[in-house]
């Protein structure tokens, strides 16, 4: 069986960070990136191996027509039934393993416009069960009150932290789940309190090199109502992401999902594709 430890994605959790208020113009709060994953958004509690680099190139494109207003009812973005939004990031990973219960990795966009940086340690693993915490920094050059992205030298900055876990049911069944918490904010104070909950469940057929994956994604953004700004509503999207991650070989892994937002309140409605290419360097 191959290694669940190199299964890596780190466009998975990016693709929800970056957009999923883009249709509102609301702050949009990044979960920690740069760190390896197994499936699609879930980060995973397994580790890639020691003195590993993972590089890995990745591509969303989301359509939309709709958004969801304060009672989570959708409507329509514009009065022409031709318009929609569509919006298309490129974006880069790189992870290291720095040591036998810890990686860490940085996440940028193809335009330099952000730039994450994350950690994860693996604090149990017993049998077929493994836990790890997550400590991530995202900064943004967007403007102070809209970080729709994560970038460097930015404008506002996202603490982030929580836990993944990890249960391998047999050789080919797993289910990973990841819980985390974000502040962000900028230098005249607090933007918001986020919370995020991921889960993925794969299984692997045809010797291993397919995995069939499908798995739920919340967010819940609380937004600060304070002197230099009066708070935005609160806003939260459930989404849902079937995909398949192929295995070619133990350097090179392709992963693909389609994200489907089922209900949300205050956020844009998408739908699209995500892509990404998963290169280990030994």
């Amino acid at each position: 069986m191959k290694s669940f430890y190199s299964r890596a994605t780190g466009f998975r959790i990016s693709f929800f960070l970056f957009v999923l208020f883009g249709l509102m113009g609301g702050t949009v709060s990044a979960q920690v990136s740069g760190v390896s994953a197994s499936k699609l958004t879930a980060i995973d509690a397994t580790l890639i191996s020691l003195k590993t680099l993972e590089a890995e190139p990745s591509f969303t494109y989301l359509y939309g027509r709709n958004a969801f207003d304060n009672n989570g009812k959708t409507y329509p973005v514009s009065s022409d039934p031709d318009s929609a939004v569509i919006l298309k990031y490129m974006f880069f990973r790189f992870t290291y393993g720095v040591g036998k219960n810890l990686e860490i990795g940085t996440f940028v966009t193809a335009n330099m416009s952000s730039i994450s940086f994350g950690a994860k340690y693996r604090f149990v693993q017993h049998r077929k069960f493994s836990g790890v915490a997550l400590l991530g920094i995202n900064f943004s050059n967007e403007s102070n009150f809209s970080i729709r992205k994560t970038g460097f030298f930015g404008k506002a900055i996202g603490i982030a932290t929580g836990v993944a876990l990890t249960n391998n049911f047999t050789p080919r069944l797993s289910l990973d789940v990841s819980a985390q918490y974000q502040n962000s904010f900028c230098y005249e104070g607090s933007l918001s309190d986020d919370y995020f909950l991921d889960s993925d469940l794969g299984y692997y057929v045809f010797h291993q090199t397919l995995q069939l994956v499908g798995g739920f994604s919340f967010q819940y953004n609380h937004f600060k109502n304070n002197h230099f700004k009066a708070g935005n509503p609160d806003a939260y999207l459930l989404s849902f992401h079937p995909g398949v991650t192929i295995e070619t070989g133990k350097s090179f892994i392709i992963v693909f999902y389609t994200p489907i937002d089922l209900m949300g309140k205050n956020v844009g409605c998408f739908t699209g594709f995500s892509f990404a290419f998963t290169l280990t360097i030994h």
